[in-house]
């Protein structure tokens, strides 16, 4: 409701419900709330999940200005395979948004998530690797990245190594907690999409991930993360755009670890509990569960006057949640000079295994 209502003075939003009688549930709960909905239209859309910059449309641009949607395969993150009854609802997402559209698709056999790719749209894309390849392996790095500049037009490809830890895909097995213990579950994330850690503010600036060697001594995830985001930082300064100049890299803190617990009954405790883990530990069915939160200051959403972002200092918590909060508002404003910040609370979101990001997808006016 939130991200709706911000984005009221800017934008149109399109929104996909399941049936006609969520529309109607979507109209009341908005109205209940005085949240206008005169720049929301409704589409009926199917669907399992909310995540459509992942199976949803990816949208084109051609020099005339007319627009197309690539029409990716899917698999659930990896965590199903592509025929499976829940692989092909959501894989059907982007070609039902194209025909309501009446735009033509572009189809591709790869299995690729928009929250894993992220452009300067001047024909530089950046992905992290350990994503792409892990959909698909029986692909080399190399027919990826064709298949890539086949589709988008683009001429250079940026490959960074790994995503978060806490974005790590859960059937790998629970995270270590503070204790040393491993018993900290991720809630049905991506594997590492880059738009937790790295994003293009600009053609020539990269948003990157910053832990701090304090913050790294204290947590053994964070610990993981300064290791990874640091290889990756060493890649993108040695990194240069599709015209051989090298990017301004500007650095903007993770959020502090979020912890939550999670029951019987929830749907993503139903769906993790049945996973094979691959570290051969065993789910404790009917008990509640550790997890961590996907948060991020990166997961934003871009669009006309205004950048959506995340906060997430509430009274009662550490203070140093609010300066870092603060902090990344400073920076998203340096960055995005000609656009309102605004952060909004994420958590009923990042619970899922994603952001504000994940569950938006900008569309090029027609």
């Amino acid at each position: 409701m939130n991200i709706i209502e911000e984005l009221a003075p800017y934008v149109k939003v399109s929104l996909g419900a399941q049936d006609e009688r969520e529309i109607e549930k979507i109209e009341q709960t908005l109205k209940e709330n005085n949240i206008p909905d005169q720049h929301v239209t409704y589409y009926v859309v199917p669907h399992n999940d909310i995540w459509t910059r992942d199976m949803g449309p990816i949208f084109l641009k051609s020099n005339t200005g007319k627009l197309a949607i690539v029409d990716f395969n899917f698999n659930v993150w990896g965590y199903e395979d592509a025929s499976s009854q829940g692989s092909k609802v959501e894989e059907r997402v982007d070609r039902i948004i194209g025909n309501l559209l009446k735009l033509p698709t572009i189809k591709t056999n790869l299995i690729s998530e928009g929250g894993n790719r992220e452009f300067n749209g001047k024909g530089t894309l950046m992905v992290t690797e350990a994503v792409e390849l892990q959909r698909n392996p029986n692909m080399t790095r190399g027919e990826i990245e064709n298949e890539f500049k086949r589709l988008f037009n683009v001429t250079k490809v940026i490959w960074l190594k790994k995503g978060l830890y806490e974005d790590d895909l859960t059937f790998m097995g629970p995270l270590p907690g503070r204790d040393g213990e491993k018993n900290v579950y991720t809630v049905i994330t991506t594997g590492g999409h880059i738009d937790i850690y790295a994003r293009f503010a600009n053609p020539n600036t990269i948003l990157l991930a910053e832990v701090s060697k304090e913050e790294a001594a204290k947590d053994p995830i964070a610990k993981v993360n300064r290791e990874r985001i640091e290889e990756n930082y060493q890649i993108l300064k040695s990194a240069t755009d599709q015209d051989g100049n090298p990017f301004n890299i500007v650095r903007i803190p993770l959020p502090d670890l979020i912890f939550d617990t999670l029951a019987p009954g929830d749907g993503v405790y139903d769906y993790i509990k049945n996973l094979k883990y691959l570290n051969g530990s065993t789910f404790p069915d009917g008990e509640e569960i550790k997890v961590v939160l996907a948060t991020s200051y990166l997961n934003f959403l871009v669009t006309n006057g205004v950048v959506l972002g995340s906060s997430y200092w509430l009274p009662g918590r550490p203070e140093s949640m609010k300066i870092k909060d603060a902090q990344a508002k400073q920076i998203l404003e340096s960055v995005f000079p000609d656009r309102e910040i605004i952060l909004i609370n994420t958590e009923n979101i990042n619970i899922g295994g994603g952001g504000i990001h994940c569950i938006t997808q900008q569309q090029p006016a027609l």
